[in-house]
């Protein structure tokens, strides 16, 4: 039996786990209940064994344990049970009824102060054998790093997750434009709402050590923002505040919470950071809630999705005829339209005519490059998009996505050599970064160049099996670890994987494993694959004709066969129906 028992609210969970952490790591044994106990059935054996065996019962107090039955319950019976009772603060707060005779007495320490809870415990004759291990993420390039987690929607209505959202994506982009801060990126935020884990073990795996937590209430015009910066490190609550105002409030509240936070983590601002904090896009808080539903819109990555995000950042634009991100963010989305669901050149010449204007409006406003480099690609004009792209990578050099701009421009038209530096280079900013080590190990192996390839796949593939600890679910990793496995040679293991995506419903990630299959010349579960990713909605013909294409000469016997000839006319008649 374990000699401390660890008595929480289910709503501190991740603060508990920490707690064990770091005592388990200093030779102590904890019990703590992970499993969800039914109270009616399960609590008056397993919890009331383990607090009988215990030799010290640690209580962690906070508003959510005040109002815990089970605490509650559980500090009654140690009490009862004349348990050494360790009171530990997870913030400041007053006792209930509940809580003040069993607690009478009792000095409360604060959970962070970790080396004050050893030394409780050791006057209780429980003692360390070793110093706790409290270094959860080193950083390693002198920048903190800090992610902002999703927000959460508390709105009477329940339906404003898109304003969540869109708050945390700002804070994100005021973060890092920031030189000391190391900040994860909007995918990161996304990613994470899919994430069972607790949060240390996630702080860990992405090596994180502050945490930025919040929700957002909206109800017409009346808004409530609630944010907290945490260090996972050692518990620590370095800000926390709410802030109360209607929409047109909305900026004002914007800066005070990336002030507090760059207060909090002890950061110094150079004037020209100070600026780029409070950077605004518009000042009409209409035009800028029509912005955040745009973004919410183009995140589902549809082609309904685009449109709607098309026509909000179109109303915005006519809210605010000045709203540069508004018109460069429309653009994009008209690129993703043309480029994944429709061939229609009228939306390629308005995204244009919208990118200009943008980068006319906000000339320093750098991330326009990403839409304009993809519309001149798609245009034809692959000389000018090439100079968009090298224009990015020049004005915005630190910033992995310029590089990444460019090296996609050249493996998007069969430059896969020219592609393979400026991937590296984009990995230099951003080290790890899944999606750019794949563009660059496909780079490699389309150049030709495999020792590259080798090298890249190798680095590349603990970062996907990390990954897939994460987000076991997520179907382009799935698809991309398997065709890592093929290309450093381990044959055996990349099919065995391929045939694990049989249950995969995107169709880029089918048609994608259709391409795997066809490596493995396993030609048959690749037309199945094929033909699966049409019937899903994947519509790229070009990436279609190439597959046929790059199949055809091994596709042996099954050339001229019923099972070809079908998908020969799906795409036949993909190309008819498809405008320009």
């Amino acid at each position: 039996m374990a000699d401390i028992f660890i008595s929480y609210s289910s709503k501190d969970r991740a603060r508990a786990e920490q707690l064990i952490e770091l005592l388990a790591s200093a030779g102590l044994s904890v019990w703590i209940d992970k499993s969800g106990i039914d109270v009616a059935t399960s609590w008056s054996s397993e919890i009331v064994d383990a607090i009988n065996g215990c030799k010290a019962f640690v209580v962690l107090l906070s508003p959510n344990s005040m109002e815990s039955v089970n605490v509650i319950k559980e500090v009654s019976l140690a009490s009862e049970k004349r348990k050494k009772i360790v009171p530990l603060d997870l913030e400041p707060v007053a006792l209930t009824r509940d809580f003040e005779y069993q607690l009478a007495g009792l000095q409360r320490a604060p959970m962070t102060n970790i080396d004050s809870v050893i030394r409780v415990l050791a006057k209780l004759g429980l003692e360390a054998t070793q110093p706790p291990s409290i270094k959860l993420v080193k950083e390693t390039d002198g920048r903190k790093s800090l992610m902002i987690l999703p927000f959460e929607d508390l709105s009477p209505t329940g339906d404003n997750a898109w304003f969540a959202d869109g708050i945390a994506n700002e804070l994100i982009a005021a973060l890092s434009r920031l030189k000391q801060l190391r900040v994860a990126d909007q995918q990161a935020t996304k990613d994470y709402k899919r994430y069972q884990g607790n949060l240390p073990n996630y702080a860990k795996e992405m090596a994180i050590r502050y945490f930025i937590q919040g929700d957002v209430r909206k109800f017409g015009d009346q808004i409530k923002i609630t944010a907290t910066l945490l260090d996972i490190e050692t518990g620590d609550h370095l800000w926390q505040d709410s802030m109360k105002g209607v929409m047109n409030d909305i900026f004002d509240i914007q800066e005070t919470v990336a002030e507090k936070v760059v207060e909090g983590l002890k950061v110094h601002l150079a004037s020209e950071e100070r600026k780029k904090l409070v950077e605004l896009g518009t000042e009409n808080a209409e035009a800028y809630e029509l912005y955040l539903k745009g973004q919410e819109y183009f995140d589902r990555q549809t082609g309904e999705g685009f449109q709607l995000a098309a026509k909000l950042w179109s109303e915005a634009i006519a809210l605010d005829s000045a709203f540069a991100e508004a018109y460069s963010c429309k653009a994009a989305a008209l690129a993703a339209l043309y480029r994944s669901f429709t061939r229609e050149p009228r939306l390629l010449e308005e995204g244009l005519t919208l990118v200009t204007d943008a980068r006319r409006m906000r000339p320093r406003m750098w991330s326009a490059f990403a839409p304009l480099t993809m519309i001149l690609l798609h245009q034809g004009n692959l000389k000018a998009a090439e100079a968009a792209a090298q224009e990015f990578v020049l004005k915005a050099p630190e910033h992995y996505l310029s590089h990444f701009s460019l090296g996609c421009f050249y493996q998007n038209t069969g430059q896969a050599a020219e592609a393979i530096a400026p991937f590296e280079e984009s990995l230099k900013r951003r080290p790890g970064y899944f999606s750019v080590l794949f563009n660059l190990v496909l780079a490699c192996a389309d150049a030709g160049r495999e020792e590259k390839e080798k090298y890249w796949s190798e680095i590349a593939i603990p970062i996907y099996e990390k990954r897939l600890k994460l987000f076991p679910g997520e179907e382009k990793t799935r698809v991309d670890h398997a065709a890592l496995l093929f290309w450093v040679g381990r044959d055996g293991e990349a099919r065995a994987a391929a045939r694990k995506l049989e249950d995969l419903r995107d169709g880029k990630a089918l048609f994608n494993t259709a391409c795997l299959q066809a490596m493995l010349k396993d030609y048959p579960a690749g037309i199945l694959m094929f033909r699966k990713a049409i019937e899903a909605g994947f519509r790229a013909t070009q990436n279609l004709n190439s597959f046929l294409h790059d199949a055809e000469g091994g596709i042996g016997t099954l050339n001229g066969t019923p099972e070809w000839e079908d998908v020969r006319e799906l795409v036949e008649a993909l190309e008819t129906t498809s405008i320009g």
